[in-house]
């Protein structure tokens, strides 16, 4: 078992840009978080938890950290410098907060996580949940690892109370067919 305690299909293969990994700095001087990193170097560029994809360094592949990261961001960060907010906030966010957010994943049913530069402890950042909706912006959890314990226990609806299962424990590996990226089936 992985340290992510995860059920892996697949082989991983694709780890991306380790280089941009290690080397990477936000605006405020820190580095990706550990969990991040650990999870890039050991799982690599697939399928979370059945829907959610993290974005890895691929430098300009389309589901890249380098290009999905600006894209999300740019969907509202120009709308909180004009006060314009056409999502909520609650019951954890504000427009502070949304403006240290740096988004780094993306579900197939329309959430996003975010990590808030600005917090955590021992080379890791608080992580956010939110749909743009109804949801509003809800801490998740403290590491990469604490988010995937979150989601996959029996007590998912504590945090994510419009959840009523735990989502699966399993990471589906990506392969590079061309010049696209389709999943490993199952073994």
């Amino acid at each position: 078992m992985n340290v992510f305690n995860l059920k892996i299909v697949g082989q991983p293969t694709e780890f991306g840009d380790r280089t941009f990994l290690e080397t990477y700095r936000f605006s405020n001087g820190e580095s990706f978080p550990e969990s991040y990193k650990t999870f890039v170097r050991s799982l690599g560029y697939g399928l979370l938890m059945g829907q959610f994809h993290i974005y890895i360094p691929m430098g300009s592949y389309g589901d890249s950290w380098e290009v999905r990261s600006p894209a999300i961001r740019s969907t509202y960060y120009q709308d909180l410098l004009d006060n314009d907010i056409w999502f909520d906030l609650g019951p954890d966010g504000s427009v502070a907060l949304l403006k240290r957010l740096v988004p780094f994943a993306a579900s197939d049913n329309g959430y996003y996580l975010f990590w808030d530069i600005e917090s955590g402890v021992e080379n890791e950042f608080d992580i956010y949940i939110t749909d743009f909706g109804g949801t509003g912006f809800r801490k998740i959890g403290d590491t990469l690892l604490d988010l995937i314990q979150n989601l996959t226990s029996d007590n998912i609806s504590q945090r994510m109370p419009f959840e009523r299962a735990p989502l699966p424990d399993v990471f589906e590996c990506y392969y590079k067919s061309g010049q696209f990226y389709e999943k490993c089936s199952a073994d």
